[in-house]
Parts: C-alpha cells; sequence; structure tokens
C-alpha cells in the first residue's frame, strides 16, 4: 500500500503542477473552490456506509463469521448504488447553482461535469471497504494508481486540447478526466472482487434489515462528521477569497490568491500523506480487531504516532527551509512560499490528525470526533475571517495551524479518556525531535561547507547539498538512537528482527 500511495501521490503531485503550468493559479483556484462541494456531494452519497462496512466486516472476520460477509457486502453495495444514484443527481441539478453563486461559472460548470462521477467513487468505496477489511491493501493501491495514471494522461491531454477554447473549457476538461480515472478505477477493483468474492455455503444469520440499521447505526456519526468537515472546507473555499477582498484584493486576485494557498502551498504540504494516508487506511481495521485488548490496543497507537512523528519531522524542515524555492521550481507560483513556510510548522499536527482520526473512528468514538471537529473547526474559520485580511495568505496559514493543533489536542484527550493511553514519549518525541536537529544542525554546517569550498552554491546546489546531509545525518541519529519505527527496521535492517 505504502508503494501503491507513493506511486498515486507522486502523479497527483505531477498533475498538479501539469494543471498549474497549463490553467495557471487562477484556474487552479476555481477547481479547488468547487472541489469541496463535490467531497460534500460524495460523504452525502456514502452516508458513512464504507468506513461502517470495513468495521463490521473486520468485526466478522475477527470473530471468524464467515457466513455472513457475503450478505454484508451485497447489502452495502445495494444501497451504495441506490445513494450514490441520487446524489449524482442532485449534485448535477441543483450543486453547479451553489457554485455559481459563492464560485463562479466556470467553477458552476466544472462541478455539474463531475456529478457522473459521484456515483461512480460511492460505488467504489464499497469495493474498497472489502478489501480494506480483509486486509488486502494492495488492491485498493492498485485501483488507485490505475485511477491516477488514467486521470493524469487523459487530463493533461484534454486540457491542453481544450486550452485553446478559454478557461471554462479547459476546467471542464480536469472534470472529465476526473470521470475517466474514476471509472477506469472502478473496473480494476470490481474485476478484482469477482475473482474473490465472498462465498459460504452455510447461511448467514444476520438479516438484511438488520445490517442496513446496523450500517446506518454507524454511518450515521460518521456521515454527521465528514459533512461537518466537507462544510468547514466549503466555508474555507468561500471565506478565504472575501477575507482577501476585504483586505483590498480584486476578485479575481483572490481566486488566483486562494489557488496559490489551496493548490500549491496545500499541495506540497500533504505530499508526505503518502505515508500517513497508508498508516490512516491500515488503522482502522487493526484498531477495532485490537478494542477489548488493552496491551495490543496501546502498542499500535504508538506505533502509530511514532512512525508519523518521524516522517513528520524532516518534510517541515524541508518545507520550511526551501518553501521559495520548491513553489517556484514545481508551479512557477513563488507566491505560495510565504504560507508554505507557516504550514511546515503545522506539518507535525496534521500528518498526526488523520491517524488520530482513524484511531477513534476504530474504537466506535464518532461523538467525539464530531465534537473535536466542531470546536476546532469554529476555532478555524473564526481565525481565517481575523486573519486573513490582515496578513493575506500567511493568514490563512496561521488559520490551518491552530486548526490542525487544536484538533489534534481534543483528540488525544478523548482518546487518554477513553483507552487509558500510555504514551511512549521517549519514542514518539524525544528521540524524532533530537534527531531532526542534530540533521538541522549538519544540513546547514553542510551549506556552509559548501559556500566555503568556492564560488557562491546555486539554489539546486544548497538544496541537494542540505538534504542530502540532513537526510542521512536524521536516518543515523535515530539508528544510534534507537527511534526508527519496527516496520522501518525490518526493510531497513533484514537480518534483524525489530
Amino acid at each position: 500500500m505504502l508503494v501503491c500511495n507513493f506511486i498515486s501521490r507522486v502523479l497527483g503531485f505531477v498533475y498538479k503542477i501539469i494543471l498549474v503550468r497549463l490553467i495557471g493559479t487562477a484556474g487552479i483556484g476555481i477547481t479547488e473552490m468547487a472541489g469541496p462541494m463535490y467531497s460534500f456531494a460524495l460523504v452525502a452519497a456514502s452516508l458513512g456506509i464504507p468506513m461502517a462496512l470495513s468495521r463490521q466486516l473486520s468485526l466478522e472476520i475477527g470473530k471468524r463469521r464467515w457466513r455472513n460477509l457475503a450478505r454484508l457486502q451485497n447489502t452495502a453495495l445495494a444501497l451504495l448504488v441506490l445513494l450514490g444514484t441520487a446524489a449524482a443527481l442532485v449534485c448535477g441539478i441543483f450543486a453547479p447553482g451553489l457554485a455559481a453563486r459563492f464560485g463562479s461559472a466556470a467553477g458552476a460548470e466544472y462541478l455539474q461535469t463531475l456529478a457522473p462521477a459521484v456515483l461512480i467513487v460511492t460505488v467504489c468505496s464499497g469495493f474498497r471497504a472489502y478489501f480494506q477489511s480483509s486486509k488486502q491493501i494492495g488492491v485498493i493501491g492498485l485501483s488507485q494508481n490505475i485511477e491516477q495514471l488514467v486521470r493524469v494522461a487523459a487530463g493533461s491531454l484534454l486540457v491542453w486540447l481544450a486550452l485553446p477554447l478559454g478557461l471554462t473549457a479547459a476546467v471542464k476538461a480536469v472534470a472529465w478526466a476526473t470521470v475517466l480515472g474514476e471509472l477506469c478505477g472502478l473496473l480494476f477493483i470490481l474485476r478484482a472482487y469477482l475473482k474473490q468474492r465472498p462465498q459460504n455455503s452455510e447461511p448467514p444469520n444476520m438479516s438484511r434489515a438488520g445490517i442496513v440499521m446496523r450500517l446506518f447505526a454507524f454511518g450515521a456519526p460518521v456521515t454527521a462528521q465528514r459533512l461537518l468537515m466537507s462544510g468547514i472546507l466549503m466555508a474555507q473555499a468561500i471565506l478565504i477569497p472575501l477575507a482577501l477582498q476585504r483586505g483590498g484584493l480584486s476578485a479575481a486576485a483572490a481566486t488566483d490568491a486562494y489557488g496559490n494557498f489551496s493548490g500549491v502551498a496545500m499541495s506540497l504540504i500533504h505530499l508526505p500523506g503518502i505515508f500517513t494516508a497508508t498508516l490512516a487506511t491500515a488503522l482502522l481495521p487493526s484498531i477495532a480487531e485490537s478494542n477489548g485488548d488493552r496491551a495490543r490496543l496501546n502498542s499500535r497507537i504508538n506505533q502509530s504516532l511514532h512512525i508519523t512523528c518521524v516522517v513528520a519531522l524532516p518534510f517541515m524542515l524541508l518545507f520550511y527551509e526551501f518553501a521559495e524555492e520548491l513553489c517556484r521550481w514545481l508551479f512557477k507560483a513563488p507566491g505560495a512560499a510565504a504560507s508554505l513556510r507557516v504550514l511546515a510548522l503545522a506539518a507535525v499536527f496534521i500528518y498526526a490528525q488523520s491517524a488520530l482520526t482513524s484511531i477513534l473512528q476504530g474504537l466506535g468514538k464518532l461523538n467525539a470526533l464530531f465534537v473535536s471537529l466542531g470546536a476546532s473547526g469554529l476555532l478555524f474559520l473564526a481565525v481565517i475571517w481575523q486573519l486573513t485580511p490582515r496578513f493575506a495568505l500567511t493568514g490563512a496559514a496561521l488559520a490551518e495551524l491552530t486548526f490542525a493543533a487544536a484538533a489534534c489536542l481534543i483528540d488525544f484527550l478523548f482518546l487518554r479518556h477513553f483507552t487509558s493511553l500510555s504514551l511512549d514519549l521517549p519514542n514518539i518525541a524525544a528521540k524524532p525531535l533530537l534527531a531532526a536537529g542534530l540533521a538541522a544542525l549538519g544540513a546547514k554546517t553542510a551549506e556552509k561547507l559548501l559556500s566555503a569550498a568556492g564560488s557562491q552554491p546555486t539554489d539546486w546546489q544548497r538544496f541537494i547539498v542540505m538534504s542530502a546531509a540532513g537526510g542521512l545525518l536524521y536516518l543515523a541519529a535515530l539508528l544510534l538512537l534507537g527511534g526508527l519505527p519496527r516496520v522501518f527496521r525490518r526493510y531497513l535492517l533484514p537480518g534483524r528482527r525489530p
């Protein structure tokens, strides 16, 4: 899954670079402003059923009740087809009017073109839930790779062909590429499912009505949480441009600036999600299976937080030190550098939030997640409205930092309450922080040695030398301190048992 996630994220990142270079930050701003409305439709379509299905299947597998798997899966898929069809129709008819009111005419056409993808993604999520619960994560990863490959290839070609027709046509081409990619991903995972769909000669002991009640009982809080998150993102997409206009920018300039923030800076900061998304996907069934076994649960929570911190810290240093260069080299958008530098400070919280969310979902504590998200989301929107007019994109980034830190703190307090969690702070925090400090010091020393060796180094030379020196020192320090996560030691030191 890590390999597949890496390929998918890199492809998506390259695709974002291509789009920014083809349609500019103004075009990306349009898609980013309409995107939360599409996400809202997806959440409303699934009603939390895929998450509920994955957890219910994991519970049945953990108790070795194989007879119920096929009925669970088939009932959930039937529900998802019905809900996805209804949501796609609603999205196609009503959502464009909302996009036109708060965004632009181009955003409305983009959203209308995306409507068929709502049904496709909703049905696909049901198959992914099956493979997640049976821990066949690689199938999910491969379907995502195929979807992303098709999207990148089709999107690059279609946008290039549509550019002479104007920005609106180019934005619609982005939507068509998404629909085509999602369809190919669905066909792949459907083929994999048909080869090994659950079958049992014994009759199931769960009724279809009972299954529907269980799915909705778990799915309703998940849906409420995800709808709240989608609502917060929709409000962000509306409030940041409005706040920028309050600060003196025109509507067009505000859309362009939002493209810099959401399409460039946020894309960079979420790139390490290659690792954290894999972890979050694996955590839910793992935590669900361990619920009740305190020692096992405590171990898995500590491992997940340890991995998150070890992954986050080097990226935090990299984004902070080379914010301007990365935005300029990759996107030709140096205007996003200031916000990226602030977002780098939020990196640990952003990545930890996904792990903590999956842990609480695996424990079934969805009401706690709703409270956490509601409280941190209100704070987030308030900070956006107060700081963005004064500090522009830096204010929006400070709001993101506040949001992630507050959500992590509240999630952690709930986790301590529900599990009596005992944190392994030396491995989770102390050793990675010490290793990161040594890596930063070593990288700066390497930069000084490079400058002393001859002529003034270029930005590329600084980036390569400091990244290589810092990365190697970070890894070496973790190994010496014994702070490298077990799953990493398994592959870096194959001759030793972790």
